[in-house]
């Protein structure tokens, strides 16, 4: 424990702001700053943004879009990262409400869609 003498102005005003939920220690390693070297690891390391490989659909991180996944981009070993659906529109699947998976398909010309084409567009109707 730290005596009173040892503590700057600062801190002992810090500390009677804070007393009622902190420690005398949890106070003063709180305002040295020091992190441990996996704090420090862990900030520096940080995910690659690009595709390497195909992956199943998630979640989107760009606004207004629902699912996102790498697809292949037609060159040989190179691969695209494709965002697709509207955020909060519920998706009818196999069976649902006919007249609003008639009126998307055609609205999107999902019937020109080939299972090679990755586009958002029949990526949506792949999920219709």
């Amino acid at each position: 424990m730290i005596g009173w003498q040892d503590m700057s102005l600062v801190t002992i005003i810090y500390t009677k702001m804070r007393s009622d939920t902190m420690g005398w220690e949890d106070i003063l390693k709180r305002k040295s700053g020091r992190r441990g070297k996996k704090a420090r690891k862990k900030r520096k390391k940080a995910k690659s943004g690009r595709c390497t490989k195909r992956t199943g659909k998630t979640s989107s991180n760009r606004k207004g879009k629902k699912w996102m996944a790498c697809v292949p981009a037609g060159k040989k070993g190179k691969y695209k990262r494709v965002h697709w659906g509207q955020a909060g529109v519920k998706v009818t699947g196999k069976s649902g409400n006919t007249k609003r998976k008639k009126s998307f398909n055609a609205r999107h010309k999902c019937s020109t869609c080939t299972g090679s084409d990755y586009s958002p567009r029949c990526m949506a109707c792949k999920d219709w």
